[in-house]
């Protein structure tokens, strides 16, 4: 009997003890077995370090289900998938992103699901959530790019000195120095030769404005006297066309029978020399030689 109920004893309290276990795990544990539950993929283009299977899922901050399981994207290696599981009534819209969040100083990491709107439908069981990117993301791009551009700053800049202190090489200026004392000798020259020449127009001053004044009455004269020629001659051949004028009306009678004289004796002429050319005899005899008879 004592064995009996010995174990009786020890077998309700295992009972006990496993309902109150099961009760604990419920409640404090947060497994609800007869809520409906939904799943849904996330495609990650970044590494996931910190995130680990069990991991939480929260819609914005409230938690709302947790990750399955975390691999490599077999369709593109530089990808991780990230399989999760969400309450049935987890709103989850077509325009909900996901975001991987820090869980406090331990460097575990968490999924936030955010940024899904009443007006955007929802998302179909075993869909993929659109990738988010949290501001520490978007700080970590921009500090990549900032290094790069610090970088190629860093180059530009060693160029640059590697380029002054070549042009400041003392070797380059050996040259220049010749050229500079040359210049300077030229320009003391230019200074003595422009003093020298101000000293010569300050003495010739004087003399340059009395030949001045004298060409100019030379130029004066000239001109008078051109003036005083020019008029006397228009005068004296308007004088002599007029006389020739009168000589021509005058003589226009004796002009013309001399001209009829001239023509005369040019036609007189022109006959004689055909009759000589016919007849050379003439020259030599006034009369044409008989023509002889045969006995």
């Amino acid at each position: 009997m004592t064995s009996k109920t010995t174990k009786l004893r020890v077998g309700l309290f295992v009972a006990i003890t496993a309902g109150l276990l099961a009760v604990v795990i419920i409640v404090f544990g947060g497994m609800r077995f007869w809520e409906d539950k939904a799943h849904f993929k996330i495609l990650f283009d970044d590494s996931v370090m910190g995130l680990e299977k069990g991991a939480q899922v929260y819609l914005n901050g409230i938690k709302v289900g947790r990750v399955d399981r975390v691999e490599v994207s077999r369709e593109d290696l530089t990808k991780v998938l990230v399989s999760i599981t969400v309450a049935d009534d987890a709103l989850v819209h077509t325009d909900t992103v996901a975001m991987l969040q820090y869980a406090g100083i331990t460097g575990l990491k968490v999924i936030d699901l955010r940024q899904g709107t009443l007006g955007a439908p929802l998302l179909p069981e075993g869909s993929t959530i659109a990738q988010g990117k949290t501001v520490l993301d978007k700080m970590e791009k921009q500090a990549i790019q900032i290094a790069d551009q610090s970088e190629q700053l860093m180059k530009r800049a060693g160029t640059i000195v590697d380029n002054l202190v070549a042009l400041t090489d003392p070797k380059r200026f050996e040259g220049v120095e010749g050229i500079m004392a040359g210049a300077k000798a030229t320009a003391a020259n230019l200074a003595e030769a422009s003093g020298a020449l101000h000293a010569m127009v300050a003495e010739n001053r004087v003399a340059l404005k009395d030949t001045l004044g004298a060409m100019r009455g030379t130029v004066t004269s000239v001109q008078t006297m051109i003036d005083g020629h020019m008029n006397g001659l228009v005068s004296s051949a308007g004088e002599l066309l007029a006389d020739l004028k009168s000589i021509v009306h005058g003589s226009e009678g004796p002009i013309r029978s001399a001209v009829f004289d001239l023509r005369q004796a040019s036609r007189n002429f022109k006959e004689l020399t055909r009759d000589v050319r016919a007849r050379p005899s003439r020259l030599l005899f006034s009369n044409a030689p008989s023509e002889r008879k045969l006995p």
